[in-house]
């Protein structure tokens, strides 16, 4: 069995799956069922004092492509889901009702906190510092700035109000704090810098977006006519960027977060910088069952590769990403697409999606001019039959990865 423990900030996670706050962890029941399905910790939701968070509106889920979810395919989760359903106060009891069987079970208690002004956010970590082992600050949640004033996406892209609301949180407790930052918060860079230079705290990227869908055969938006939180597995490239750039730029410990489906994608996130991941959507659609199965699946992998612990895979990407500027171009390297006739079926799409004109049907086959082809892999990525590939000269060059998601064959993620 591989070591999954990790090490993040001063916190000692027995593996590096928690769940993220969200309605798995909408009460003390539900808590339980995080830490009965062996997950290294968990995010409570973020309580207001704003009476409208409590009030969820009904219906208010959606799931695009929803027999993809059983697959392992992309699919979508939209949702008007707000904050807490309970005050800051009955959560904070909730919470410190579940903290002694959480540490009975060796699994991180983590609260995630937001205020709407600098004496909510003073207020919220005196109640929950008590009842956790590290706090969250909410400052990504897409539903804030609309329904209790200057927070959420609002905050956390400002380098200067980020370590404001952190200075104010610290007067409070000297816990672990994790600055959890939006998706829609343009260029991180400038709030990464400013959180590497405090103490005891790291980052977690990214929160999910917000979203709009239509249905036009009525001309109205769906789920109660309102801007909702959207996100799924699509995202998970995303947000392995940030957490990419913000290790590159930085020693902070990183949450990876948006888009994890599985331990496929926590892999991927922690090949790029990321010590923890938290997950939702997949085991808001899946049951808790899939947090166990996340864990289980990493454990497999990282066996059947030959690592002994988690610890040495965390960054191993890193050195191979390059800066757009530092990849080869066509004048250095330039291969060139060769059709293998056995395969090729002569149905025309790499006809039609060839921008040099390169390709012909020649008879009932697909035939290349290697004089105007570019080598830019359309074709190939477009031909069902695999019938396109590259060629560097004699030698293959690959634009299909066995461990990459979205191929034919590679985008079924076995949990089981």
């Amino acid at each position: 069995m591989a070591d999954l423990r990790v090490k993040y900030g001063d916190l000692e996670l027995k593996n590096p799956v928690v769940a993220a706050s969200a309605t798995p962890t909408k009460d003390v029941l539900h808590m339980k069922k995080c830490i009965d399905a062996g997950l290294g910790g968990f995010v409570a939701k973020t309580p207001s004092w704003d009476k409208m968070e409590h009030l969820y509106p009904s219906p208010r889920f959606y799931v695009f492509y929803p027999d993809n979810v059983a697959t392992g395919k992309l699919y979508s989760f939209y949702t008007n889901e707000l904050l807490s359903e309970y005050s800051p106060e009955e959560y904070a009891r909730q919470l410190g009702e579940v903290l002694p069987y959480a540490q009975e079970h060796d699994c991180r208690v983590i609260a995630s906190i937001m205020g709407g002004d600098d004496e909510e956010w003073v207020k919220m970590a005196e109640i929950f510092d008590p009842v956790c082992e590290a706090l969250e600050l909410n400052l990504a949640c897409p539903y804030g700035g609309d329904l209790a004033g200057n927070k959420g996406c609002q905050v956390g892209s400002s380098p200067e109000l980020v370590k404001h609301i952190i200075g104010l949180v610290r007067q409070i407790t000297p816990r672990h704090i994790i600055a959890k930052l939006p998706a829609e918060g343009g260029d991180l860079k400038p709030v990464f810098s400013a959180l590497a230079a405090l103490e005891n705290v790291s980052v977690h990227t990214i929160h999910r977006y917000t979203g709009l869908e239509i249905d036009i055969e009525t001309g109205k938006p769906i789920l109660n006519a309102a801007f909702s939180g959207y996100g799924g597995p699509w995202e998970g490239p995303i947000s392995r960027k940030w957490v990419a750039t913000a290790a590159q730029m930085t020693k902070l410990d990183i949450t990876g977060g948006g888009g994890i489906d599985g331990w496929r994608d926590a892999i991927a996130h922690m090949m790029v910088g990321a010590r923890m991941i938290q997950m939702c959507g997949g085991p808001s659609l899946r049951g808790y069952g899939f947090f166990t199965k996340t864990i289980e699946g990493m454990d497999k992998w990282l066996n059947s590769h030959g690592y002994k612990n988690i610890e040495e895979i965390i960054g191993v990407a890193l050195p191979h990403v390059r800066n757009i500027r530092e990849v080869p171009r066509k004048d250095v390297f330039k291969p060139l697409a060769r059709v293998d006739d056995q395969k090729c079926t002569g149905c025309g799409t790499c006809v039609d999606v060839c921008f040099y004109e390169a390709i012909a049907m020649d008879g009932e086959k697909a035939s290349i001019n290697q004089d105007l082809c570019d080598g830019c892999a359309l074709c190939t990525q477009m031909c069902a039959p695999h019938a396109i590939e590259l060629y560097d000269k004699d030698r293959l060059v690959p634009t299909s990865w066995a461990g990459a998601r979205g191929r034919k064959g590679e985008n079924v993620r076995k949990h089981s």
